[in-house]
């Protein structure tokens, strides 16, 4: 399939299709490139940032199982997951407790750090970037995963923008979008085949979420289809990121 791919990047245009620029002529923009794999050894200290219990680990959480094996791995819920006051009194600490458990089965050892922020209202605030800025202060990351900045869920996209605000200023030297409810234009892949039942494992640990929604079909299929940009056929699953830096954030925040 790998080679399929590659061809059809090579394919001669169809009939009626735009011909390819001439000498001299500048050549019109494209599709994005493909992901290329993303190099976990240059992890030295990792940070989450979840908007929710449950989207570290469907978003990363293969990706967090794979480097946790080897490096500290911090994760950060920022509401208090309580469905935004639609949920049974309690759910915000039974939440809390099924995202540490499933942590602890993706290997993660720190006690996450929960901000409280109020679930479904998230909106970004001063005493928001300095509590944020004071973990990457004293964690000292070199990577951050954060939601995707364009995610179709309201506090996703608001707490990815207020952390990249907050990072734009920081010695973070990589920042990764993940996805969780819109897929993102991928700049790298992590093949996440050997961690795949612990991450099964741990998306089950979230049973409040899956009484309102398959999201362990929805997670592994889309993680199935995101296979396609490993280059091999016992690959069965995978995870993207947009990677970008700090400078990036200056842009966008």
């Amino acid at each position: 399939m790998w080679t399929s791919i590659k061809r059809l990047f090579a394919t001669p245009m169809a009939e009626g299709a735009t011909p390819s620029p001439q000498a001299g002529e500048s050549e019109p923009q494209g599709g994005t490139p493909l992901p290329v794999m993303l190099d976990l050894a240059s992890a030295r200290r990792v940070l989450v940032i979840a908007p929710h219990p449950d989207d570290e680990t469907m978003g990363c959480g293969g990706t967090i199982a794979l480097l946790a094996k080897h490096i500290e791995v911090q994760a950060v819920l920022v509401t208090n997951g309580d469905g935004a006051g639609e949920l049974p009194p309690g759910t915000s600490e039974t939440r809390k407790a099924e995202m540490t458990a499933a942590l602890q089965l993706l290997g993660v050892t720190r006690p996450t750090i929960f901000l409280d922020e109020p679930d479904g209202h998230f909106a970004d605030s001063p005493a928001f970037r300095a509590r944020l800025a004071k973990i990457i202060e004293d964690f000292q990351p070199n990577w951050v995963f954060v939601p995707w900045l364009l995610d179709s869920h309201p506090d996703h996209w608001r707490i990815a923008r207020a952390s990249c605000a907050v990072l734009a200023g920081s010695n973070v030297e990589k920042i990764l979008y993940y996805e969780i409810w819109t897929p993102l234009p991928a700049t790298h892949v992590v093949d996440i085949t050997s961690v795949a039942d612990q991450k099964r494992n741990a998306v089950l640990c979230h049973a409040t979420a899956l009484k309102y929604g398959n999201y362990v079909e929805a997670t592994f299929g889309l993680n199935a289809y995101r296979s396609i940009y490993v280059p091999s056929r016992e690959t069965r699953y995978a995870e993207v990121f947009a990677v970008r830096t700090p400078a990036d954030c200056t842009r966008t925040a």
